[in-house]
């Protein structure tokens, strides 16, 4: 069994990602934390052996998955298919921040 807190006490007041449950901890998932200033975006992400999800826990982001684009904010959640460019970008005046699950379903520890 693993516990953490997203806000840890002992991490940087402003601290851009952070690996709340690793693959090697878990069977199949992995979770992490993002935070994103104004107008900052994630690298283009395009997996072919893992699904994911993300929570938008606050801020305003626009969201670009495989040609579409949508604007996300504080309550939404996203279902990112496998082989689906993404890549979030913050455009609000304050940090996004949001929650990803990643889901192996090959994966077999």
């Amino acid at each position: 069994m693993i516990i953490r807190k997203i806000w840890a006490d002992d991490i940087a007041p402003f601290q851009r990602e952070r690996m709340l449950l690793d693959l090697p901890e878990s069977e199949t998932i992995a979770i992490g934390y993002v935070a994103l200033k104004p107008g900052e975006s994630t690298d283009i992400g395009l997996h072919d052996d893992e699904e994911e999800a993300y929570v938008v826990l606050s801020g305003k982001a626009k969201l670009m998955l495989g040609d579409s684009y949508h604007e996300l904010e504080k309550g939404h959640v996203v279902y990112v298919p496998r082989n689906t460019p993404h890549r979030m970008t913050c455009i609000s005046e304050a940090p996004l921040e949001y929650l990803y699950f990643a889901n192996y379903p090959d994966t077999n520890q």
